[in-house]
């Protein structure tokens, strides 16, 4: 009877570790299962965030795609725009001086004519000793002009007349108002009497440089005969004879 309990105890116990076997693999397969669920779960998860990220950087490329392509088109309407403008503001600049210029000859037509008007019909101008004109040219040194003073006598040319012409840039340095004699800003004159003899007309020629920080308002001259019976003032403002600003672009240089 003791060796029959004793059989009967031994395959209770078989028994106990067949089942705890049994419950250790549906355990081990559920949690194999459940890692393997999870792991799809998750790399499905991963995916579709992952595609999600790349469309939607795929969307911001092409956004920035267009942005730039916009960004050169409106750089390049810029430089058009910009192109035009300064083509405008070039041919502003080159119907201005054209005017300038035309303006400039008319006077000189003018004076021209005045001048042989004086000879062939004197009779309808002043007679006498006369300051007719004063031209000015620009040079390479923005601070130097040539000058060419022209002398005339009106009426009876049989007989010649001398004398001298003086010569006074007027200006301002600051608020002061000067008056400089020719001979201190010209290097052609050694004192500012210009001695002159002629019949008809005498043209003087020279060059003047204005000292630094001047600003010129006018040319002065007032001629004498020797005998002092005859004199001629004018007075010649400096925008008049020169525009204002001298454009020296194609001047020569100084020899």
């Amino acid at each position: 009877m003791a060796r029959s309990d004793s059989s009967e105890e031994l395959v209770l116990v078989r028994q106990r570790r067949g089942e705890r076997l049994r419950r250790l693999t549906i355990l081990l397969v559920f949690s194999v299962t459940s890692g393997v669920a999870g792991f799809m779960l998750g790399s499905h998860q991963y995916w579709a965030r992952f595609q999600a990220a790349e469309e939607g950087f795929e969307t911001v490329r092409e956004e920035r795609a267009r942005l730039q392509e916009k960004v050169t088109e409106y750089r390049r309407e810029l430089l058009r725009v910009e192109r035009d403008q300064e083509v405008d503001r070039h041919s502003l600049r080159e119907a201005q001086d054209t005017i300038r210029e035309l303006e400039q000859a008319l006077q000189e037509h003018k004076s021209e004519i005045s001048f042989y008007k004086s000879i062939m019909a004197p009779e309808d101008l002043e007679t006498g000793l006369q300051v007719f004109r004063m031209d000015l040219d620009p040079t390479s040194n923005p601070d130097r002009w040539r000058y060419n003073l022209v002398l005339s006598q009106i009426g009876d040319n049989n007989r010649f007349v001398s004398g001298h012409v003086k010569v006074h840039l007027v200006g301002y340095v600051g608020e002061e108002r000067q008056r400089l004699p020719l001979h201190r800003i010209s290097d052609s004159r050694e004192d500012n009497d210009i001695e002159f003899r002629f019949r008809y007309f005498q043209s003087v020629d020279g060059d003047m440089t204005i000292p630094e920080g001047f600003e010129p308002h006018s040319i002065q001259v007032a001629a004498v005969t020797d005998n002092g019976r005859e004199t001629s003032e004018r007075e010649f403002f400096w925008k008049d004879k020169t525009g204002g600003e001298a454009d020296v672009s194609q001047v020569q240089d100084d020899q």
